[in-house]
């Protein structure tokens, strides 16, 4: 019964790489005198020379062992499993099965766990210890396959599985023997292999950071740290283009493209408030969430004070993402655009007059009815590009406009993002139509008589295309972007290329994020994978 069961759950997991247990021997083995426990073992955190009292003290200390033992004391050695063992350098070696077999071990020597030892004793007053001391094994033909088998319990579908950390700890720790990822991924065939590689590794990165707080330090390597939360930061395009993490989906790859330094203070951050629950899975339930779109603007103002304190040259510039930028603070300047002849006086330095405080005098009641005050509308300093997923296949200039607009400080340069915007939305459509292999220069050609590709050209195909393929919903989108209807002035092409042309108009931040605002359904169309 207890083989069937096993053979069954092998087979489900496995797939076409399917494993004949039934030609596993079955040997009948002394728990204290033939079996040696797996300092290997991913459950545990010790070396591998570490004597095996090391190990069963981390077994019980961190894995309930103790429970275990009771519950074999109070009911009996279940067998519906048995412990799976291979043969290393001339010893039988349990690979799965190890808290059970360390279990056993200690009711037959409750000394083996000094610190529960009083508990043991007391659990086994009365049991059978002979009756437990010889067990059943399966013995795999090699380490290969016993990894395949222990894959398909812990990381498929037939068991309650290990924590994420330790699915991670799996295939990292095979990777560390020298096994590839592309070994891997077509060995574990049915197992997300990649994702727990990615997982691993960006935990690594984690891991690896200089914390000032040593505590974190300790934290972030317990084995019960929730990397849960962590991954809902990473999952997040937006996040690992914030943090300058490169992730390869295709080949299961992480770099750090971030300076060490600028990365440490983005981890000491992070794994602060995870450490003191300002977020969790719950807070970062959507990237759409006030909540998460705050907490990234957090990051981004973090990256952003790092850049500018990097490098500074003597006067009043300094050195802002590797374009010069002026320190000296700019009056606000009024919504619209003003007239020839009436340009503010005084020059950007010039300070407004301030008008001299009104005597304190009697309190004049207000005869209009008091009103509830509004909440104030949050004005965010970031565009929220959470939703866009660019197709890997896309050039990489695509992807690196998208890493600037993610950090690009909206309020702070309002006229570089909204002609940056421009360039984005121009660069997507050429990317998308070279996706359906279409000729831009050519169509351009046909309308205007050159060869140049320009944003109305673009607009004029898009639209064009998005009628023959009778996708409907966008077509209101261009045409407003087009400016071919009465409406909104902001997010048309007059209106940006006005930016980008006239010496006498601006842009607001409450302009670019109207800009965004009409175009970000229409990008996310073009660009999705």
């Amino acid at each position: 019964m207890g083989d069937r069961s096993i053979n069954r759950a092998a087979t489900q997991g496995l797939g076409e790489r399917m494993i004949d247990m039934s030609a596993w021997k079955d040997i009948t083995v002394d728990v204290v005198d033939d079996l040696n426990l797996d300092p290997r073992n991913v459950r545990i955190e010790v070396k591998d020379t570490s004597p095996e009292s090391d190990i069963i003290d981390d077994l019980f200390h961190n894995e309930k062992a103790l429970s275990l033992v009771e519950s074999i004391c109070k009911i009996g050695l279940l067998t519906h499993e048995v412990p799976i063992a291979i043969k290393r350098d001339g010893k039988l070696i349990v690979v799965e099965g190890n808290r059970r077999v360390a279990a056993l071990k200690a009711i037959q020597n409750p000394y083996l766990a000094p610190e529960h030892q009083a508990r043991i004793t007391r659990a086994t007053q009365g049991v059978n210890r002979d009756a437990l001391r010889t067990i059943s094994v399966k013995l795999a033909p090699s380490e290969d396959d016993a990894n395949q088998l222990i894959a398909a319990i812990h990381t498929g579908t037939q068991r309650v599985g290990w924590s994420p950390a330790r699915q991670a700890a799996f295939f990292q720790a095979q990777i560390d023997a020298g096994k590839s990822p592309e070994y891997l991924i077509s060995h574990y065939p049915t197992v997300e292999v990649k994702k727990f590689i990615i997982r691993s590794q960006i935990l690594n990165l984690f891991r690896n950071a200089h914390y000032e707080d040593l505590e974190l330090r300790d934290y972030i390597r317990r084995r019960n740290f929730p990397v849960s939360v962590l991954a809902r930061l990473y999952d997040y395009e937006g996040f690992l283009v914030v943090a300058k993490i490169r992730v390869n989906e295709q080949k299961a790859t992480v770099q750090l493209e971030a300076p060490q330094e600028q990365f440490d203070k983005m981890a000491e951050k992070i794994i602060g408030d995870i450490k003191t629950k300002h977020i969790n899975t719950r807070t970062l339930n959507s990237t759409q969430s006030a909540f998460y779109i705050d907490y990234m603007d957090k990051l981004r103002d973090l990256v952003n004070t790092y850049n500018e304190a990097e490098v500074h040259v003597p006067g009043n510039v300094a050195i802002v993402g590797g374009t010069q930028a002026a320190t000296t603070s700019v009056l606000s300047q009024p919504a619209t655009p003003p007239s020839q002849g009436s340009l503010p006086v005084g020059g950007p330095t010039a300070q407004p007059a301030v008008a001299p405080a009104p005597k304190a005098g009697p309190a004049k009641k207000d005869p209009t009815p008091s009103k509830v005050a509004e909440p104030p509308k949050v004005s965010h300093n970031y565009l929220n590009l959470g939703q866009v997923k660019i197709d890997p296949a896309y050039p990489p200039a695509i992807h690196k406009i998208y890493s600037e607009l993610v950090l690009i400080n909206i309020k702070k340069y309002p006229n570089a993002t909204l002609d940056l915007l421009r360039t984005f939305l121009e660069k997507s459509i050429k990317a998308y139509a070279e996706k359906l292999k279409v000729d831009l220069k050519q169509h351009a050609g046909q309308q205007s008589g050159s060869g140049f590709v320009q944003l109305g050209h673009c607009l004029t195909w898009l639209e064009e295309h998005l009628k023959n393929t009778r996708q409907t919903a966008f077509i209101q989108v261009i045409k407003k972007i087009r400016g071919n209807k009465v409406g909104v002035y902001t997010p048309t092409v007059d209106h940006m290329n006005a930016i980008n042309h006239n010496h006498h108009v601006f842009a607001t931040s409450d302009e670019v994020r109207d800009c965004w605002d009409g175009m970000e359904g229409l990008v996310r169309m073009m660009l999705k994978p």
